[in-house]
């Protein structure tokens, strides 16, 4: 007996041998090992379930194959997560049939009561601003020669959160929208105004991972001639009306109106089927990793095809007032293009 539960533990100390080893693709320092480790010790309990099938398959090395049961438009999504629902689109705005929200996308209420502020605050950016939009990148992008996720037209963007990157001066300057995103529970950390200017495709592609949401909440938007495709549900947008998808699956979208720009605030949020403990010890891993991602960029100093790199080069360009606002918007003043 006594030569069994020696073996035993001598087995669990191989598996956390193994599973400490793993981290060190994070760059955590010994006392973030410590708190990871701990939550590793955590995952045979139920509600680590998902994060628990998802770290066995990074220690198999199968972590970048897909899941034998992940639907053909979301196998292009490096981090999937087995135990999460996967439906491409979760709310449809304008062309939604329920009549309430469900409980888990509830805080979509507040976020639609308060868009005429938000939209307000929105165009005292284009009226005021010294901060501006950027050109949308990113390190694929960038590898395809810096054209960023469009085969026509323009995407820019303006930050107010990306992980710990400092924007502080753009959420200085949209407190109400800020004040919206802090009552959204378990928001993801990334939050942004994003212009697709007239005669605008952003190509097909897959978001980075499957453990978030994300809500498109058109503040400036023609009638006519916007639609997202996600998965192989095509979506119409409209004004002020949010769409929640997951990103995971492959999705593009156009803005064909001849003249006007199509701005929405876009945020994520975690996926609602993470438990509480799932989504700190992703948080943790998340934060972890985008860290030392920071301190490669700054040690190289700011060159390369890295995330922060490639953030911080198109902080340093400024797009014509046009290619954001529209002919229209970037002309008229601002109670003039509040009913658009």
């Amino acid at each position: 007996m006594a030569a069994q539960t020696e073996a035993a533990e001598s087995r669990e100390a191989k598996v956390m041998r193994r599973l400490a080893g793993a981290l060190d693709d994070y760059g955590l320092s010994t006392i973030g090992k410590s708190v990871a480790m701990a939550y590793l010790r955590k995952l045979p309990e139920d509600d680590m379930a998902r994060v628990r099938a998802w770290w066995l398959r990074k220690l198999n090395g199968s972590d970048l194959v897909p899941p034998s049961n992940t639907p053909a438009r979301q196998r292009g999504c490096p981090e999937l997560f087995e135990g999460l629902r996967a439906q491409p689109v979760w709310w449809r705005g304008c062309e939604e049939t329920r009549s309430e929200f469900p409980p888990e996308l509830a805080w979509v209420a507040d976020v639609e009561r308060n868009a005429p502020a938000m939209r307000e605050e929105l165009l005292r950016l284009r009226d005021q601003g010294e901060e501006h939009f950027q050109p949308y990148r990113a390190p694929s992008s960038e590898q395809k020669g810096g054209r960023g996720a469009t085969d026509r037209g323009d995407w820019n963007v303006f930050y107010l959160e990306l992980h710990n990157m400092d924007f502080e001066a753009h959420r200085e300057r949209c407190p109400v929208t800020c004040g919206v995103l802090e009552r959204i529970p378990q928001t993801y950390g990334h939050a942004f105004f994003s212009s697709t200017a007239c005669n605008t495709h952003i190509t097909d592609h897959n978001g980075p991972t499957a453990k978030k949401l994300r809500c498109h909440l058109p503040l400036l938007c023609p009638a006519e001639g916007c639609r997202i495709r996600v998965g192989d549900e095509i979506v119409r947008m409209a004004r002020d009306k949010a769409i929640i998808f997951d990103d995971s699956f492959n999705h593009e979208a156009w803005n064909d109106h001849a003249s006007e720009a199509r701005i929405a605030l876009i945020f994520d949020v975690w996926h609602p089927d993470l438990s509480a403990r799932e989504v700190k010890f992703l948080s943790f891993l998340q934060t972890a990793a985008m860290k030392r991602a920071k301190r490669v960029c700054e040690a190289a100093g700011v060159v390369g095809d890295t995330f922060y790199s490639v953030i911080d080069q198109g902080r340093r360009v400024r797009p014509e007032d046009a290619r954001v606002w529209g002919a229209a918007a970037a002309a008229a003043p601002a109670g003039d293009a509040k009913d658009r």
